[in-house]
């Protein structure tokens, strides 16, 4: 096989993986709301995106926000409770072996915060990093890993004020990607959101 075959192949590979991320992403959304008691906070998806890094010329991790739909909305469109972030990493680079590893998963999480109501209405693509880093910065947060399980504290609620919108406490967990079916999205997203 040649070069350009191989790269043919991979970039299909990947052209494919991402469509099925967007169904993935769109169905969540859908059924959300009709099946459980979250809804889209937003409809973009977060995600990290660079034109001088290498790694930013592709998307390998996606952010999604939902919020308790029974929750009070409030003026500036958010509602009054927690965020709970539905994140697909396709992998993770790690920094300092620079180099891919690890399954594709979801990591599903809720962050609380004392209140969204001072907040901005909406969230841009770009602040992806404010629901990224804080389950992988152990310099400002404090996090306690249980298998595949995630218990955050900020060491420094200044910095979480600073960097993170003021985010009070992170619980996670970490589900691979391939577990997830049309036939078990509710039980394994939306169910696993109301036992964080």
């Amino acid at each position: 096989m040649s070069s350009a075959d191989n790269i043919r192949n991979a970039f299909h590979v990947v052209y494919q993986t991402y469509e099925n991320v967007q169904k993935l992403i769109e169905y969540c959304k859908a059924i959300g709301p009709e099946k459980s008691n979250y809804t889209a906070a937003v409809d973009k998806i977060l995600r990290y995106k660079s034109d001088n890094k290498v790694s930013g010329w592709f998307i390998q991790d996606f952010i999604i926000l939902f919020q308790n739909k029974d929750h009070i909305e409030l003026e500036n469109g958010w509602r009054e409770g927690p965020i709970y972030v539905m994140e697909i990493e396709l992998f993770n680079v790690n920094l300092e072996l620079e180099r891919m590893e690890g399954l594709p998963c979801v990591r599903l999480s809720k962050f609380e915060y004392d209140s969204l109501l001072n907040w901005e209405s909406g969230c841009s693509p770009s602040n992806h990093w404010r629901f990224y880093y804080p389950l992988r910065r152990n310099d400002i947060m404090n996090i306690q890993e249980n298998g595949d399980d995630l218990h955050i504290i900020p060491r420094d609620q200044e910095e979480s004020n600073r960097y993170y919108w003021g985010v009070k406490k992170i619980t996670s967990k970490r589900i691979p990607l391939t577990d997830i079916t049309a036939d078990n999205t509710i039980e394994k997203v939306f169910n696993t959101f109301d036992k964080l």
